[in-house]
């Protein structure tokens, strides 16, 4: 059984016959990992739409674009850089942020 909650329209055929056509439906917001906010640079498309894209226009070009939002990758990026120079300890850096720390390069 099909989704009632589809768009449909109805068409005329070229042979004469009337028929129904579905709109697709468009796929959700791409969201952050850690707060939930909707992305920004990150289209909303179906998958073989997706890949007609060029890799720059499918997600932002900076550490975890297309993961996480603006702030908190700055937020991240801050937190490796002060565990880098000793002013923060590992244990007042929240366990979410952890595996993100981890996954940056030296």
């Amino acid at each position: 059984m099909r989704s009632t909650s589809a768009k449909t329209r109805s068409r005329t055929t070229p042979s004469g016959r009337s028929i129904k056509m579905r709109k697709p439906k468009k796929p959700g917001a791409a969201h952050c990992a850690l707060c939930a906010c909707i992305l920004q640079a990150v289209p909303r498309r179906s998958r073989s739409q997706l890949a007609k894209l060029s890799k720059t226009e499918k997600r932002p070009e900076r550490v975890y674009g297309g993961v996480l939002c603006a702030a908190c990758s700055q937020q991240i990026v801050k937190e490796k850089t002060r565990l880098a120079t000793g002013t923060l300890l590992r244990s007042e850096v929240p366990i979410t942020h952890l595996k993100y720390i981890q996954g940056m390069k030296k």
